[in-house]
């Protein structure tokens, strides 16, 4: 299965995190790499910012970290996938591990917003990942292909090259800690595997504390085809490095 080519992809979750002022360094500093494709998931308040510099989205497209499970409605505060498109956004991030435990958004949920992401167009990034516990007591696949039944149900309507999966091991999420490339490489393929045959097709990404000094060992695995950055992501020469690793140089 890795020897399908599939385009790597770098993408910035802002998370929390973020200012008109980052969205001016990013438009002065990010670089093209012509190899990579790159998404910029910012918080929701500055999606019209990024869109407004027309050389930043000559080299990268936009999106949002979270999208409603519904299309509309009473839902004060929430954002619906139909809304996001409206003012650009290309992709839309859900099943965040912060949103599965803080927000207590189960599998069910993820796979509405699933739907509601294909409604509107935009490409859903599903993330997926186990607690160290669940790693600890060998259950870690078994968990992470759990997260995946939606995605398996739903196969046959949705166009396969219109989803990216992030696998993110929670216990490495801005804790310092790496899946090691070995263990990350494992995963992925395990996530092909299980998808069949439309899983040659799919972008994995891995997410859990990438920084420019673990990118190369990693994107060097036959699985891996890019990363889903977080708080490295906050400083345009550390994201660019991680980007150049992709890249290849």
């Amino acid at each position: 299965m890795a020897c399908i080519l599939r385009t790597p992809l770098v993408v910035a979750n802002w998370k929390m995190n973020g200012s008109q002022h980052l969205c001016e360094l990013f438009s002065d500093q990010l670089q093209d790499f012509p190899k990579v494709d790159i998404w910029l998931a910012p918080p929701f308040v500055y999606l019209a910012t990024l869109k407004s510099f027309s050389r930043l989205m000559s080299v990268v497209s936009m999106g949002a970290q979270n999208v409603h499970h519904e299309h509309s409605g009473a839902f004060t505060g929430d954002v619906s996938a139909a809304m996001v498109a409206d003012v650009g956004a290309k992709f839309a991030i859900i099943g965040h591990s912060e949103r599965r435990t803080l927000h207590h958004e189960n599998d069910k949920i993820v796979s509405w917003k699933l739907q509601t992401c294909k409604d509107a167009g935009i490409v859903p990034l599903i993330c997926v990942g186990e607690s160290l516990e669940q790693r600890q007591i060998g259950s870690a696949q078994s968990v992470v292909q759990e997260q995946l039944r939606s995605l398996s149900d739903e196969r046959e309507l949705i166009e396969m090259e219109r989803v990216v999966i992030a696998y993110e091991p929670i216990w490495a999420i801005g804790t310092g800690n790496t899946a090691s490339p070995c263990d990350a490489e494992e995963m992925h393929r395990s996530i092909r595997d299980y998808l069949g045959s439309v899983g040659c097709k799919l972008r994995i990404l891995y997410g859990g504390s990438v920084n420019p000094d673990n990118a190369e060992e990693l994107i060097n695995q036959p699985n891996i085809d890019g990363f889903l950055v977080g708080g490295a992501s906050l400083e345009p020469s550390s994201f660019n490095a991680i980007c150049s690793a992709v890249n290849g140089n």
